[in-house]
């Protein structure tokens, strides 16, 4: 159940400070465009006005935010925040998570948005001013969440807290991470969706699933697949629709080959969460996916490899903090 950690309303006005819990925050330098370490003094001091023991550890390198949250999370931090986009996001939770759960099942997850797509902070409902989101990091509302894991055949393996997925939308994140991303988020990714469109070949893919109702396969030529344990990807397609960060399971939707001219048309269906809408798109819940198919695969916006590949979750074994009006149970 959730555990309310205070009201959030007026607490800045009032220069509460949390006095009993560590933060440790993981901060990606180059999130926003390089806004987030031209801002370093400036993050800190608000830091420390929301906390009283607080450090700040910046990332230097590709797959650093991942060591750095393990070494939070088995030093004595009690909150492990990441100061940055959904791929700093993704790097922090892979720290915290070993090989079968949890690193430090005590740790408490929390995101400071400061990056480009924004999505994970849709469905934690934190806000986008960094004062705002330190005090949701010190009086949220904690919950017990499920993670997904997306396993590959050689072994190699990813954690992910929000939506993974195999097919465009894996080449749309590679065209996004290339952009510079000087345009904004919406902006730069609908203009990645689109040249992505255009170009990717959907390749003939043999699904497979087991959920609340049983077993299910289909194959697919698919364009795109979305396996959601959050609510929002792409700078704010709705691909997790009536889901729950804590139910055990994922939002799957599956979309076939389409032409140009369908995929247009579809594109408003996957902003308001219809994603039936679209022709000929599978849509289903499950606990356990099999994707056989050479598609690419991404994991929270990260480009992580190629099919085949199993898509599993660790039901409620993170503890995150937002500011949910309605949190998941």
């Amino acid at each position: 159940m959730p555990t309310s950690q205070g009201d959030l309303r007026g607490v800045e006005g009032h220069g509460a400070r949390n006095r009993g819990e560590r933060l440790v925050i993981v901060a990606n330098p180059n999130a926003g465009g390089g806004r987030a370490g031209a801002a370093r003094e400036d993050i800190e001091r608000a830091a420390s006005r929301a906390f009283e023991q607080v450090e700040v550890w910046w990332t230097e390198r590709q797959g650093h935010a991942t060591e750095l949250a393990r070494a939070a999370a088995e030093g004595g931090a009690d909150i492990v925040a990441a100061l940055g986009g959904d791929g700093t996001c993704n790097e922090v939770v892979n720290g915290l998570m070993g090989a079968d759960g949890p690193v430090n099942p005590k740790v408490i997850f929390t995101t400071l948005p400061f990056g480009t797509g924004g999505d994970l902070v849709r469905s934690l409902q934190i806000p986008r001013r960094l004062s705002e989101a330190l005090w949701v990091a010190s009086t949220g509302t904690t919950v017990h969440v499920d993670v997904g894991r997306v396993d590959f055949a050689s072994g190699v393996g990813w954690w992910f807290i929000n939506v993974s997925g195999a097919g465009a939308n894996a080449d749309v994140c590679v065209r996004v991470n290339r952009s510079g991303k000087r345009f904004g988020g919406t902006l730069t990714f609908l203009g990645a969706i689109l040249s992505t469109v255009r170009e990717f070949t959907p390749l003939p893919t043999r699904w497979s699933w087991r959920g609340p109702e049983g077993e299910g396969s289909c194959e697919l030529a698919t364009l795109a697949s979305f396996v959601a344990n959050a609510h929002y990807c792409g700078a704010g397609l709705y691909v997790g629709k009536g889901g729950s960060m804590a139910d055990g399971l994922f939002d799957v939707t599956l979309i076939p080959a389409l032409s140009f001219g369908q995929a247009l048309v579809s594109l408003p269906h996957t902003r308001t969460g219809e994603l039936l809408r679209i022709p000929g798109s599978v849509r289903f819940k499950a606990s356990e996916v099999t994707m056989d198919g050479p598609l690419p695969i991404e994991t929270d916006g990260e480009p992580r490899g190629v099919g085949p590949a199993k898509f599993t979750l660790r039901a409620r074994s993170l503890q995150v903090r937002g500011a949910w009006t309605n949190p998941p149970v």
